[in-house]
C-alpha cells in the first residue's frame, strides 16, 4: 500500500489526492502533500516511541487526517485501531483497552474529551494526538498534530533512510490493523487484519468491476468500517484516485453532484433517502414533465424486469425508453450527482430489491455485495452487465464459498482474517481446522453460485410451533413502506410473530403536511390515519409470506431507533437484544394475551 502512495508521488506528484470542504470552498491535498504527511506522522509516532506491532488508535470522523494517521501507522509498523466517532466513553476504554493502545488520534475536543473522562482505566495509553481545530489543553499528556508532524519532519531531516527502512520493515504478513466488529450482541471482538489481506483483496476486488487509474470518490460512510475504509481510503491509493471528503453525513446529497464520483458506496438507507429525493423533486415539476418522467421510470421498471427474467422489451418500448434516457434520464442522473459513475455499491445491510430495480430503471446499476469485516469487506458481489437482483451475486475471484448442512456461508479466501485478538475460543468458532470462516449467515446459492442470505443464525426466530423463522426478508419488506424507518420482528418462543415499527421522522412530515395535520412527531405514531398505514402496510406484507411468517400484531414506538441510544450500530444494523431490551413492557403488552 506505501509503495503505491510512493509511486503516486513520483509519477502524478501535483494530482489530487483528497479535497475536503474549507473556508475557500473544496481544499485539495495532492499526493505530494499525503506522502510528506504520512511520513512525518509516522516518524513523529517513532518520536513518541511507539513501535512496530503496537497498537494506535483513531477516533475521528471522516477528514484527511484519518488517511495521514492510518498511513503514517502503518509506515511506521504499528497497528491501526479504529473508532467509531459515535461510541461512548465506556467503549473507548474497552476498545483502547482491550487493543493495548498506545495512543490514539483524535479529532476534535469532544472526542479529547471522552478519552480523558476515560484516562485512569487505560495504563498503556500514553498520548493524545489532537488532529482538530486547537486550543490550548494544558496537558502534556495531549500533543498537538502540528507539533507530532514537526517532531516527524527532524526525525526524518536526521535521517535520511528511515522512511524508506520502515517500509521495507513491513511484511505482508504484518498486522496491519484490528477491527473491533460493532457488535450487536455482546462487546466488540477484534478481527486481526494483515498487510495482506487488504493487498489481496484490492488485488481481487478490482478487475470485475473494471477499477481503473483516476477513479473518484465521495466519503462519507465511517472509516471505522472497514467496508468504507476500503473504498475510500486504500482503493484510491492503490489506482491513484481521488478522494472527496462529503461535509456531513446530511449533506450528502449536496455533496453528491460537486464530486461527481465515478463509484459511489452506501449503505441501503442512503438509497433509499435518494430515491424519495427524485420522487418529491417530480411532485413539484409541471404536470407535462411529471407525466413523461413517471412514463420513463415506468418504462425503464419494465425493462428491468424483462432482463431480470432473460427477456427484453419490444422494439417499440426499447426506443422510447431509449430517448426519455437520454434527455430525461440523463438529467436526473446529473441531478443526482451520479452521471459519471460507473460502479455504484450497496452494502453493510440488506437492500430491498424494489429500490435496486428502480435505480436499474433510471440507468444506475446499483449492485448488492455481501461481506464482513473478518473478511475484510467484499466477499461476493453482483457485476454491472451480470446483476441478479435479490442476490448479493457470486462469489469474488480467488473467493470460495459453500454452505454448512445448517445453511451457515462458509468462505475461504485470502481476505480472511486471521482470527480475533486475544480470543482463542472466539477464533476456534470462527475458523473451522480447514480454513472456513463461518459467518453466522444464513443463505442458499443457486446453480451459478449466485448467493442469497437469508438473515443471521442467531436472530433465527423458533416459534412456540417449532417453525424456523429468519425476520431479516420479513423486516426488509416492512421497511420498503415509505412511512416505515426500522422493524423489529419478535415471536422467539411464541405462539405468533409481532413487531416493533418505528416512522420516518421526515417520510411522515411530508405525510402530514399532505393531509392537513400538525406535524407533531411523536403524537402522530399514535394517529388513526397513520396506525391504518402501517396496518395496510403489515396485511401487504403478509401475504408474501407463509401464515407462520405472518405479523399477527405490531407496536409503532414513539421515536425512530438511532445510534445514539444504542439502538442502531454505527451502520445502521439494529442492535436486537438492545431493542428489545428497552422495549421490554411494549412486547409483553403484544403478548399479553397468552
Amino acid at each position: 500500500m506505501v509503495e503505491s502512495l510512493v509511486l503516486n508521488v513520483r509519477d502524478h506528484p501535483d494530482r489530487p489526492a483528497m479535497r475536503r470542504w474549507g473556508e475557500t470552498g473544496w481544499e485539495v491535498l495532492s499526493w505530494t502533500d499525503y506522502r510528506r504527511a504520512v511520513g512525518e506522522v509516522a516518524g513523529g509516532l517513532a518520536e513518541l516511541g511507539v513501535g512496530a506491532g503496537e497498537a494506535v488508535g483513531i477516533l475521528s470522523a471522516n477528514n484527511p487526517e484519518w488517511h495521514l494517521s492510518d498511513l503514517g501507522i502503518l509506515v511506521n509498523g504499528s497497528v491501526t485501531v479504529p473508532l467509531y466517532p459515535t461510541s461512548s466513553p465506556t467503549q473507548i476504554a474497552y476498545i483502547l483497552g482491550h487493543a493495548e493502545a498506545r495512543a490514539c488520534f483524535v479529532d476534535t475536543h469532544e472526542q479529547l474529551g471522552k478519552v480523558l473522562q476515560v484516562r485512569d482505566e487505560l495504563p498503556r495509553l500514553e498520548r493524545l494526538i489532537l488532529c482538530g481545530p486547537t486550543r490550548r489543553v494544558g496537558d502534556t499528556f495531549v500533543i498537538q498534530l502540528a507539533e507530532l508532524r514537526a517532531r516527524g519532519a527532524e526525525r526524518l531531516a536526521r535521517e535520511a533512510s528511515w522512511f524508506d527502512q520502515r517500509v521495507g520493515a513491513v511484511g505482508p504478513d504484518d498486522l496491519a490493523t484490528i477491527v473491533y466488529t460493532s457488535g450487536t450482541t455482546g462487546p466488540p471482538k477484534g478481527a486481526l487484519i494483515t498487510h495482506d489481506n487488504i493487498m489481496w483483496t484490492l488485488r481481487n476486488a478490482t478487475p470485475p468491476f473494471s477499477i481503473r487509474e483516476g477513479e473518484r470518490l465521495l466519503s462519507f460512510l465511517p472509516l471505522s468500517h472497514i467496508a468504507e475504509r476500503m473504498m475510500s481510503l486504500f482503493l484510491p491509493i492503490a489506482v491513484t484516485g481521488e478522494t472527496w471528503f462529503a461535509r456531513s453525513l446530511a449533506t450528502v446529497a449536496e455533496d453528491l453532484p460537486e464530486c461527481r464520483p465515478t463509484i459511489f458506496f452506501a449503505v441501503p438507507r442512503v438509497w433509499e433517502k435518494l430515491r424519495e429525493a427524485i420522487e418529491d423533486h417530480i411532485r413539484t415539476l409541471p404536470l407535462p414533465v411529471r407525466l413523461a418522467l413517471n412514463r420513463y421510470v415506468s418504462l425503464g421498471l419494465r425493462k428491468v424486469e424483462a432482463e431480470q427474467g432473460g427477456q427484453a422489451l419490444t422494439s417499440a418500448a426499447r426506443l422510447e425508453y431509449a430517448a426519455l434516457d437520454r434527455t430525461l434520464g440523463t438529467a436526473v442522473r446529473q441531478r443526482l450527482g451520479l452521471d459519471r459513475a460507473h460502479v455504484l455499491v450497496s452494502a453493510a445491510a440488506p437492500i430491498h430489491p424494489s429500490v435496486v430495480r428502480w435505480f436499474h430503471a433510471i440507468g444506475l446499476p446499483v449492485i448488492e455485495l455481501y461481506g464482513q469485516t473478518e473478511a475484510c469487506g467484499p466477499t461476493t458481489a453482483n457485476r454491472p452487465t451480470r446483476n441478479r437482483i435479490g442476490t448479493v451475486g457470486p462469489p469474488l475471484p480467488g473467493v470460495s464459498v459453500r454452505l454448512a448442512a445448517d445453511g451457515e456461508i462458509l468462505v475461504k479466501g485470502g481476505n480472511v482474517c486471521q482470527g480475533y485478538f486475544k480470543d482463542p475460543k472466539a477464533t476456534a468458532d470462527l475458523l473451522d481446522d480447514e480454513g472456513w470462516m463461518h459467518s453466522g449467515d444464513l443463505g442458499t446459492l443457486d446453480a451459478d453460485e449466485y448467493l442469497r442470505v437469508i438473515g443471521r443464525k442467531k436472530d433465527l426466530i423458533i416459534t412456540a410451533a417449532g417453525q424456523n423463522v429468519a425476520p431479516q426478508g420479513i423486516e426488509s419488506d416492512l421497511c420498503n413502506h415509505p412511512l416505515i424507518s426500522q422493524a423489529v420482528v419478535l415471536g422467539d418462543g411464541r405462539r405468533y410473530l409481532s413487531a416493533l415499527i418505528t416512522l420516518d421522522p421526515e417520510a411522515l412530515g411530508r405525510w402530514a403536511q399532505a393531509r392537513d395535520k400538525l406535524v407533531d412527531l411523536e403524537a402522530l405514531t399514535g394517529d388513526p390515519d397513520v396506525l391504518r398505514e402501517v396496518q395496510e402496510a403489515v396485511d401487504e406484507v403478509n401475504l408474501r409470506w407463509s401464515h407462520a411468517e405472518g405479523i399477527r400484531k405490531f407496536r409503532v414506538l414513539a421515536h425512530d431507533l438511532t445510534v445514539a441510544d444504542g439502538e442502531l450500530t454505527p451502520t445502521l444494523k439494529v442492535r436486537r437484544d438492545a431493542v428489545c431490551k428497552e422495549y421490554a413492557e411494549v412486547i409483553d403488552e403484544l403478548y399479553a394475551d397468552g
